[in-house]
């Protein structure tokens, strides 16, 4: 009975002792952005039955590196029904650029449909989540009614 008490513990310490860092298989995503997209009357612009909205093939997002080189950023379209009913306004859900966050060489830009693309500045708060969001150098209007739960939302009045 001793014996298998201590090979028990020794498996137990071992196992503890050998936690292994993430892999490359599982990165690191950082902070996500959700961002909706509305008119001057208030209107939903990625709701498909709104008059001019845009459809997600007609939304891109990238960043650029020092370089200038540009990388497609990964979003989907989020339903407002998504996030409960105190939402009124689909989301862009946006999350593959934490390490353009980290090193600050680069931009973000969103483009919608043929318009010009808008650069995108992101500021982290002190618990890495996105604090402050700034559009075209014009700080986004932040949706602080969200229960804690639930992400933080800006908004893209065009």
């Amino acid at each position: 009975m001793k014996k298998f008490l201590i090979i028990c513990l020794v498996i137990f310490v071992a196992g503890m002792a050998c936690k292994k860092p993430l892999c490359g298989c599982s990165p690191e995503m950082g902070p996500e952005l959700h961002l909706g997209i509305k008119n001057s009357a208030s209107d939903d612009l990625l709701n498909t039955n709104t008059n001019g909205s845009f459809q997600q093939n007609k939304i891109s997002i990238y960043k650029k590196d020092s370089n200038g080189a540009e990388t497609a950023v990964y979003f989907t379209v989020v339903p407002a029904s998504a996030f409960g009913t105190d939402f009124k306004y689909n989301t862009i859900s946006a999350y593959a650029f934490g390490d353009l966050l980290k090193s600050g060489k680069g931009n973000i830009y969103l483009k919608l449909g043929d318009n010009a693309p808008y650069e995108l500045n992101i500021q982290l708060d002190s618990k890495g989540q996105i604090g402050k969001l700034l559009i075209d150098n014009i700080e986004a209007e932040k949706d602080d009614s969200a229960p804690t739960r639930h992400p933080t939302v800006f908004y893209l009045t065009k």
